[in-house]
Formats: structure tokens, C-alpha cells, sequence
């Protein structure tokens, strides 16, 4: 498979997976959780603040250490590692930790 394939399915499956959780947080949060609304919109901050900071900074990186297709493919791994851990979660200030930290981390598909 040649490079441009395999960066478009990781894009698509990035979506996907931005997708699959970020139209069921609600549930979990007020169903599953039953944890208050006073942070929840914070869940949803995270991504425009991420899509302003990080770009720059991993724009950077890849610039002058790393190439950029291999700096995407770690970012992915560790963005899949924090978005793994939410469940884990037993507090809303954990839960945002795990977005946030989610979402500096997804923030980077900007750069390619």
C-alpha cells in the first residue's frame, strides 16, 4: 500500500472514532457517570483550544526532528491510549484530563 492510501484510512478511521464517542459522551457522562452538567461543555472546549496550541508546536517538530508521517503515527497511538483510558475515569476532572490530553493530541491532523 502505497503512503497516500494508508494516510487517508488513518484519517478516516480517525473521524470514525472521534465520531462513535464524542455522539454518546452525554450518555455517559449524565446516564452512565451521573455526574453534573457544570464541567460538560468542557469535554467539547477541548478541541478547538487543542487545534489552536498544537499545530504550531508538532508543525515544529516535524519540521526539524521527526518526519511527519511517523510523528502522525505516534500522536495516533498515544491519542488511542488517552481515549482508552476515559472509561477508567472516576472523576470529571479525570475525564477531562484523558479529553484533553485526547484532543492535544488529535488536534495535529491539521499539519499534514
Amino acid at each position: 500500500m502505497n503512503i497516500k492510501f494508508r494516510l487517508t484510512a488513518m484519517s478516516f478511521l480517525q473521524f470514525f472514532v472521534w465520531g462513535a464517542w464524542l455522539i454518546t459522551v452525554a450518555n455517559y457522562w449524565f446516564g452512565t457517570k451521573q455526574w453534573s452538567g457544570e464541567k460538560f461543555g468542557d469535554v467539547f472546549a477541548t478541541l478547538g483550544y487543542s487545534s489552536i496550541i498544537m499545530p504550531a508546536l508538532t508543525g515544529i517538530i516535524a519540521d526539524r526532528w521527526l518526519n511527519a508521517e511517523k510523528l502522525y503515527g505516534i500522536l495516533h497511538i498515544l491519542g488511542g491510549l488517552f481515549l482508552a483510558c476515559v472509561p477508567m475515569a472516576g472523576s470529571p476532572a479525570a475525564f477531562l484530563n484523558n479529553i484533553r490530553s485526547n484532543a492535544l493530541l488529535y488536534a495535529n491532523h491539521i499539519i499534514i
